[in-house]
C-alpha cells in the first residue's frame, strides 16, 4: 500500500495547474474598493489599480523566467494608470480571484514596495523598479504535508469565499508608518511549490499602484525583482512532499528600520 506521502506527491504531480490561476480582483483600502485589471473584460480598464498583464489563462510567471521582466509585475505587465492612496501605517487587503476554488497551491506569502520616483507610478519604467521586502510568510507548520493550514497561503484558503463564478482568497497587506510618503508600487506575490520537486516552481506576481501618505522618513535600499530568486535557491528548488520542518524563505530579508503592525508575530517562519 503507498504511504501517504507518496500518495500526495503523485498527486502533486498530476494536480490540475488550474488552481493557482487566478487575478488580483480588487483592493480594498480604509473601506474603498479599487478595481484590478481584468483580462477578459470588455469594459473600461483605465481606472484599475493593478498592473495589467497578458497570459489568457491567468497562469504562472515560470521559473525558466524567473530573471526576466515578466517575473517584475506578471507576464507582459504594463503600467497601471491609477493609484490607491492610503495612510502609511494602515491596512490594505488584496482579494485574489479564481475560478476553479481559489489559491490551493502550497506555498510562501511576499510582500514588496518600490518607489516610483519622479517618473510616476503610471509611467515609470518597470525594470528600474527597486523592490524591498515588507512581509513574508512561509512555512506555518512543520511536518507532512496533508495540513491545510501547513503555508501561509493555504493558511489564508481556509478562509476561501465563494463570489460569483468563482473563489476568492483575502490577504493582508500592512503598509509601514514610518515609510516615506510617495508612489509606490506593491508587488504581492505568492509562490507554489506543489510541483517544485520536479524543477516547476510557480510564481504569482501582482502589482499595485499606491499613493502612501504619512510623515516617515524610512525607505529602504532595494533590488530589481530579476535578482530577487535564483532557480537553485533552497526556497525555491526542495521537495515539500516529505515531513518538512524548516523552510528557507526567498529571496532577500524583510528590510530593516520599517514599523511594521506584524512583527512580533510573523518572524522569518521556521527557517533552516
Amino acid at each position: 500500500m503507498p504511504s501517504l506521502a507518496t500518495t500526495l506527491l503523485a498527486l502533486a504531480t498530476s494536480v490540475t495547474a488550474v488552481l493557482g490561476h487566478g487575478h488580483v480582483r480588487r483592493v480594498i483600502s480604509n473601506g474603498v474598493s479599487y478595481p484590478g485589471f481584468e483580462f477578459w473584460s470588455n469594459g473600461d480598464q483605465s481606472q484599475t489599480v493593478t498592473w495589467h498583464f497578458t497570459t489568457e489563462d491567468e497562469g504562472p510567471v515560470p521559473i525558466s523566467s524567473i530573471n526576466g521582466p515578466d517575473i517584475i509585475c506578471h507576464l507582459g505587465a504594463t503600467n497601471a494608470q491609477r493609484s490607491i492612496p492610503v495612510a502609511a501605517g494602515s491596512q490594505l487587503k488584496v482579494v485574489r480571484f479564481n475560478t476553479r476554488g481559489g489559491f490551493e497551491h502550497p506555498g510562501p506569502e511576499l510582500h514588496y514596495l518600490a518607489p516610483c520616483g519622479d517618473a510616476g507610478c503610471a509611467k515609470v519604467d518597470k525594470k528600474n523598479l527597486k523592490f524591498f521586502k515588507i512581509y513574508e510568510k512561509g512555512l506555518v507548520k512543520g511536518g507532512m504535508a496533508d495540513s491545510p493550514d501547513k503555508w501561509a497561503s493555504t493558511e489564508i484558503h481556509k478562509s476561501v469565499q465563494p463570489e460569483g463564478e468563482g473563489f476568492i482568497d483575502t490577504y493582508t497587506v500592512n503598509i509601514p508608518s514610518n515609510i516615506n510618503p510617495g508612489q509606490y508600487v506593491l508587488r504581492h506575490e505568492l509562490i507554489a511549490l506543489h510541483r517544485a520537486h520536479i524543477g516547476d516552481t510557480e510564481f504569482y506576481p501582482q502589482c499595485i499602484n499606491l499613493e502612501i501618505t504619512g510623515s516617515g522618513t524610512q525607505q529602504p535600499k532595494g533590488v530589481s525583482a530579476t535578482e530577487l530568486y535564483h532557480s537553485n535557491d533552497p526556497g525555491v528548488s526542495l521537495d515539500i512532499w516529505v515531513n518538512l520542518q524548516s523552510y528557507k524563505i526567498p529571496g532577500p530579508a524583510v528590510a530593516g528600520g520599517l514599523s511594521r503592525r506584524d512583527a512580533k508575530r510573523h518572524p522569518r517562519d521556521l527557517e533552516a
